[in-house]
């Protein structure tokens, strides 16, 4: 809507690289070799990030990006000038969670994960936080696409658990919690569950036919749709893509806006030498700049990591999912 930078259309280069890092270091080598590409939004996965960012720092100049979800510590935590994040990290939301879990009374956790490097991170912290503070937990993994959960049900009545963790994207979420009601588990009766990002998923509900009505998720960025200052944006975004839009556009359809704001204000902010901005001047603009988003203002510290990213907790209600509260940030 700002009519381009500086006059200039800003054209959009739309690439999926299926939460693969070997399609995004394919997809990224197109944008390395062509210098009027100043910057990517994304990766989403954390997986591949850390799967593809050697190749961004090393490039000449380097390519820097905006993520809008990827919470794995390692992210920000090696060092490359080229990574930014505007979500929050897997060592806030691990405790976040895991007080969360005390807080509502959880005395036996099964705490699960995915098989992921975001899954499996954010496992570790949330069950970290559980056994320093003495509340016990057993430890499964489920694989991506597995439509079988009766052993790890058998397991979880075994031992007694009255809260369930899944730190998990979405995917698995509707089959499991299905078969947990099928074998007498049912949420918000004598079982709980908090899940995580993915899992504020209002599909899960009518997927499981209501056996998800209850739970819990928590996710690294706020719902678009519960803030004031991104009110106009939801307006123009059910304009653009149809009334029942919002349910349709997944957990981070805000937050890759905010890094999109983040990442174009950059590009603005950069000087023009010779009809041209440099990689290098965004990155140094991403490192020093307050960015306006729909989320407020903006700021990264000298990792790249978002300042006072907060951690929102959803519940099951009816046919959605509803921020109840923010548990950091």
């Amino acid at each position: 809507n700002a009519g381009g930078v500086n006059g200039t259309k800003v054209d959009l280069l739309t690439w999926d690289d299926q939460h693969s890092a070997a399609v995004a270091q394919t997809l990224q080598a197109q944008g390395i070799a062509d210098p009027t590409v100043l910057g990517i939004v994304g990766p989403m996965n954390s997986g591949v990030v850390l799967g593809s960012v050697q190749g961004l720092q090393a490039a000449s100049p380097p390519l820097p990006f905006v993520s809008e979800s990827a919470s794995n510590v390692k992210v920000t935590d090696s060092g490359n000038s080229v990574a930014h994040r505007v979500n929050a990290r897997d060592d806030a939301q691990g405790p976040a969670d895991g007080k969360f879990l005390i807080d509502q009374g959880a005395k036996k956790v099964e705490v699960m994960d995915a098989k992921s490097d975001y899954s499996t991170a954010l496992a570790d912290q949330t069950e970290k936080y559980l056994k320093d503070h003495n509340v016990p937990t057993q430890r499964d993994a489920a694989k991506a696409g597995q439509t079988d959960f009766s052993t790890i049900i058998q397991k979880i009545k075994s031992f007694g658990a009255d809260w369930v963790y899944f730190a998990d994207e979405g995917p698995d979420t509707a089959p499991f919690v299905t078969q947990l009601e099928q074998q007498g588990l049912t949420i918000g009766q004598n079982i709980q569950f908090l899940g995580t990002d993915g899992e504020e998923d209002p599909s899960i509900i009518a997927k499981s036919q209501g056996a998800y009505d209850g739970a819990y998720a928590t996710n690294i960025t706020a719902d678009p749709a519960g803030v004031a200052s991104a009110a106009s944006y939801v307006t123009k975004y059910k304009a653009e893509y149809g009334a029942d839009s919002i349910s349709k556009a997944g957990p981070f359809y805000g937050s890759a806006y905010e890094a999109a704001q983040a990442l174009l204000q950059a590009i603005k902010n950069s000087p023009v030498k010779n009809g041209k901005i440099s990689r290098n001047d965004v990155i140094s603009h991403l490192a020093s700049d307050t960015f306006s988003t729909i989320f407020g203002s903006v700021k990264f510290n000298a990792k790249g990591d978002v300042q006072g990213g907060g951690i929102f907790v959803y519940q099951a209600k009816g046919a959605d999912m509803v921020v109840i509260k923010q548990v950091s940030g």
